[in-house]
């Protein structure tokens, strides 16, 4: 039995609305694109990392009905490489997060700019364990 694991926990706001959209399959998917914010050192200033998320089936045609840019998510989901080839050296990987489940901590902005109220759509934690099964 291996002892490794590829596990992703993101919490983020979306730059944009979340596009359903068809793959060659035929099954549905929405890719988000999710900004996360840290700090390199104590009063440095705040950087933003940008995630591709993929969220598939019924999970993403959720997304892609409620969600709206500024939207503040949880994913949770695997990593995923692939490589792709390019025209000026040939190779290059792409990294992205296949998500197992989304909850939605705000949908984001409406259309007048103003922030919708919070969802509240998960059940506290009883413990830090429990976070890892939310």
């Amino acid at each position: 039995m291996s002892r490794t694991m590829n596990r992703v926990f993101l919490m983020g706001n979306l730059a944009q609305k979340p596009e359903l959209r068809t793959s060659k399959a035929g099954k549905s998917y929405a890719r988000l694109n999710l900004a996360t914010h840290r700090y390199r050192a104590q009063g440095e200033k705040e950087v933003t990392d940008w995630h591709s998320v993929f969220v598939f089936g019924a999970a993403a045609e959720s997304c892609a009905s409620r969600l709206d840019r500024g939207a503040l998510v949880f994913v949770e989901g695997t990593l995923s490489y692939w490589k792709i080839d390019s025209d000026d050296d040939g190779k290059r990987y792409q990294n992205a997060i296949n998500a197992d489940s989304v909850r939605f901590i705000s949908y984001g902005r409406s259309k007048n700019d103003q922030e919708l109220e919070n969802v509240d759509n998960s059940v506290s934690p009883l413990n830090h364990n429990a976070v890892a099964h939310l």
